[in-house]
């Protein structure tokens, strides 16, 4: 690999735009799977919310991820002024779109900033951080289209497709985060419980009733990054998020 090419990927993965758009293209997938237009207020949101609530995190707690995540570290203290201007327009980016959703968004994403911002302290509770990170981004893929669209069909089949999905996601990301300092054998069972989540993801996904069951795509996706994966900080998440995108805008287009 290329220096150059190395240097993209950082910064793709650190900044956390790679994940970011994965956010933004799982709202527009669950809004196709629920029938309801995909609105740029809810795609835009997501996308920059994202990047405001995890380069926060970072930024004011880089020394205490150096131990966990020293490539990530690194990175951010060598472009905390880049990352810094990212936030801030991303920050105002986010309150343009919030307005343009309206306070049934407001109401539906405040307890999501709420525990991005208590993140930094109760992220060392591992089995809590799994349930809360999940359920945040179950409530901006999934509860934005359908908060904004009082026609959405099938909401019993895209919520648990997608709650399913976060959870392997997020035990990986878990995995990865903690790998210095977690056993191998609670790796591998976490590991396998993140499997057996993307599997269920699926099962329910060849059930649903079209358009919902284009959403398939997204624990499938996730599986299959799953089987592959190794908890290396440069290039897992580019697998990981990289599923969600890939799977998301197979289903958006399928839809």
């Amino acid at each position: 690999m290329t220096s150059a090419l190395r240097s993209l990927l950082d910064a793709l993965v650190f900044s956390n735009l790679w994940m970011a758009t994965a956010a933004g293209a799982l709202v527009a997938a669950s809004s196709r799977g629920m029938e309801t237009a995909i609105r740029l207020d809810a795609v835009g949101l997501a996308f920059a919310g994202t990047l405001v609530v995890y380069n926060v995190d970072r930024l004011r707690d880089l020394h205490r991820d150096q131990f966990a995540s020293p490539d990530r570290s690194e990175f951010i203290a060598k472009h905390d002024g880049q990352l810094i201007a990212l936030t801030g327009a991303a920050a105002v980016a986010s309150l343009y779109f919030l307005v343009r959703a309206g306070w049934p968004a407001a109401l539906l994403l405040l307890p999501v900033f709420a525990a991005g911002l208590l993140h930094r302290r109760i992220k060392r509770f591992e089995n809590l951080k799994i349930v809360y990170i999940a359920a945040a981004w179950t409530c901006v893929g999934f509860g934005l289209p359908a908060v904004l669209a009082p026609d959405a069909q099938s909401l019993h089949w895209v919520a648990p497709i997608l709650a399913l999905t976060m959870v392997a996601n997020v035990i990986a990301f878990n995995v990865r985060d903690e790998a210095a300092g977690v056993e191998r054998v609670r790796r591998r069972d976490a590991l396998q419980i993140a499997h057996a989540c993307a599997i269920l993801g699926v099962a329910l996904g060849a059930l649903a009733p079209f358009p919902a069951d284009t959403l398939i795509a997204i624990p499938l996706a996730t599986l299959l990054a799953l089987v592959a994966y190794r908890p290396n900080e440069r290039f897992s998440p580019l697998f990981v998020d990289g599923a969600l995108l890939v799977g998301s805008l197979i289903a958006a287009v399928s839809a």
